[in-house]
């Protein structure tokens, strides 16, 4: 496989999650959390500015709307959290207690009992103000290479708008508080870290296997990987009728869908209590339980491995622990899906996946492993880079669609 293979599948895997990378994300209000794991470290072969487009552009999208709220949470403890003292000035700040407040003999002060203007000057609100004119100003700069629809444009334009007049209220003034000591305040911490994502952004976007903590916004492929999966699940029972629901049908599940009087469930990197594993050593062994990428239950249950890897040693792995996961779970099938497979030379159990694969390249993608208890695994390939964005993601939805048609129905 060429080098040139392996970033047009990264690419286009950003293409077709960069959206969905949030909305998961959104879905369980984890947006900071989404935006603090992007900060990482570029490798030299990552691709930056080819990446820039509509991921980028949802990216700053978040990144501003949590800058936005870190603002309102900020002029709401400004006018909430203020001191009340004695203060000597000719200038009155807030309130005053007219009773308590006398004159200070001819120097025209005024000894009153009001707000502390040290209350509402305090460093972290300059230091807010700061880092929301600069990421203000690296946005514009940013909307102006982003070359994203007009409506997400627009979108990004309208929050620059309203940021710029948020801010405007915060005290303005030089102080020693940097983001490195910002940690112990939410809003502060979470302003960092927009500015941080949006100043990676205009430096460009990178997708990478692994990466160390850093200041570019570098997505992680197999991340990328989990959360497309996570979508074509959903897409796919969508096509097969099925309604999606509140969550909170499901006990403990993420995803939630319905059709007549059948309810479906989807739990995605948790472990379920139908696991057989009880305890090691007499004590419990709760952490001890596997955690499949994505597993389905009501009616037939079904678990889903998902590797972003073309390497046949670590794909043999996936197809076993797919397999494991069957029986931990006593699901009645299991899915290991994958982009495709290397041909070099491996191990007999390696040599056995390779063979699936050439099946798989003359039937459509996809393979099925029965078990002698008549469960079964299937093998499907899912695979960014078999065409075009859109046209990979028709045929990954295509097969799944069957396979789940086929356990739902």
């Amino acid at each position: 496989m060429t080098l040139g293979v392996k970033e047009t599948r990264r690419r286009n895997l950003l293409q077709l999650t960069g959206e969905k990378y949030f909305n998961y994300y959104a879905k369980r209000k984890r947006i900071v959390e989404a935006l603090e794991k992007l900060l990482r470290e570029a490798p030299e072969d990552a691709y930056g500015a080819e990446a820039l487009g509509a991921a980028a552009a949802h990216a700053a999208l978040h990144a501003l709307d949590v800058l936005r709220r870190a603002v309102l949470k900020a002029r709401r403890d400004r006018l909430i959290y203020r001191e009340f003292g004695v203060v000597y000035d000719k200038d009155l700040v807030g309130a005053l207690d007219v009773a308590r407040s006398v004159a200070a003999g001819a120097s025209g002060l005024y000894a009153s009992l009001t707000y502390l203007p040290s209350s509402q000057n305090a460093p972290e609100y300059l230091l807010l103000r700061q880092l929301a004119k600069k990421s203000v100003k690296t946005a514009k700069k940013l909307a102006e290479l982003l070359e994203s629809s007009g409506q997400l444009r627009g979108e990004i334009d309208g929050k620059i708008r309203e940021i710029s007049r948020l801010y405007a209220s915060l005290p303005r003034g030089v102080t020693w508080l940097t983001c490195r000591d910002a940690g112990y305040v939410d809003w502060l911490r979470h302003a960092c870290v927009s500015y941080r994502v949006l100043r990676g952004l205009l430096r460009g976007v990178a997708v990478a296997r692994r990466a160390r903590e850093g200041l570019d916004v570098v997505f992680l492929d197999w991340r990328l990987y989990e959360i497309y999966i996570y979508f074509l699940l959903h897409d796919a029972l969508e096509e097969l009728g099925y309604a999606e629901c509140a969550p909170r049908h499901c006990h403990n599940g993420d995803l939630c869908f319905e059709r007549e009087t059948q309810r479906i469930c989807i739990l995605f990197n948790k472990p379920h209590d139908s696991s057989i594993v009880a305890s090691y050593n007499g004590e419990p062994a709760q952490r001890l339980r596997g955690r499949p990428d994505a597993m389905i239950h009501g009616g037939q249950k079904i678990v889903v491995e998902a590797k972003f890897s073309s390497e046949p040693q670590y794909i043999t792995l996936g197809r076993f622990k797919a397999m494991a996961y069957v029986y931990e779970y006593g699901a009645d099938a299991g899915l290991l899906v994958f982009p495709d497979i290397e041909d070099k030379k491996t191990d007999l159990e390696d040599e056995a996946t390779l063979e699936i694969y050439r099946y798989m390249q003359q039937h459509d993608g996809t393979a099925t492993v029965k078990l002698k208890d008549g469960r079964k695994i299937h093998l499907v390939r899912i695979d960014p880079a078999e065409g075009s964005p859109s046209e990979a993601d028709k045929k990954a939805k295509t097969r799944l669609t069957k396979i789940l048609k086929e356990h739902t129905s």
